[in-house]
């Protein structure tokens, strides 16, 4: 599947989860701040495949437990905040982490409201390059709106993508970023096994032949 292919299906899929979160809004915007975490996280923007990535470590920060929804098989949350890791393939052989990272870029400024680009720069996460940015948008609903903060890391080894992306209200924001900050510095991604010559032929296919120190 082309990279153009892939994003324009991922940005459909973005429109219709951003819809069902506007009615979620809309029908329970005098709810509590507890179930208003819990629609926020329904209208997660799907970039990249909802599956939990294989050889990929990293400790979230204190108060943060592990749940699953809908959307995503595996994530943590804690109060309004939350962290998702995802991953995929690159479908283009030999992408850097700059241009793919303008790809996801992209996709937020084309699916979520009042988009804004706080800050980008490239740093490494276990001494391999990667990009990160911070950027507010709003959900919006009629007479509703969820105002957001998010920090969202993009790594790339071994032709795969890991996206890291951390949210929470713009307004409870700053009680995250550094512990957030502090969560990507301990990412580990595991090297890639490849076989030997003389034992290439006898390797399994399936997962379970790839180690995963998630």
């Amino acid at each position: 599947m082309s990279q153009k292919l892939l994003i324009t299906l991922a940005a459909a899929i973005t429109l219709v989860i951003l819809i069902a979160g506007i009615s979620s809004l809309t029908h329970k915007h005098n709810t509590s701040s507890e179930e208003s975490s819990e629609i926020v996280s329904g209208t997660e923007m799907i970039i990249v495949p909802s599956e939990m990535p294989e050889r990929i470590s990293l400790e979230v920060p204190a108060g943060f437990t592990e749940t699953n929804s809908q959307y995503y098989e595996k994530y943590y949350v804690c109060n309004d905040a939350s962290v998702i890791v995802t991953g995929e393939d690159l479908t283009i052989y030999g992408q850097d982490v700059k241009t793919y990272s303008e790809d996801v870029k992209a996709q937020y400024q084309n699916t979520a409201d009042d988009f804004l680009l706080l800050s980008e720069e490239d740093t490494a996460v276990d001494g391999v390059d990667c990009r990160l940015f911070e950027f507010t948008y709003a959900i919006k609903g009629d007479g509703v709106s969820q105002e957001m903060q998010c920090m969202t890391a993009v790594i790339i080894k071994d032709e795969r993508v890991y996206i890291v992306t951390c949210k929470s209200h713009r307004d409870t924001f700053m009680n995250y970023r550094q512990p957030f900050r502090k969560m990507l510095e301990s990412i580990r991604i595991a090297d890639e096994e490849f076989p030997s010559a003389g034992t290439a032929a006898a390797v399994q296919t399936d997962a379970s032949a790839v180690t995963s120190v998630s």
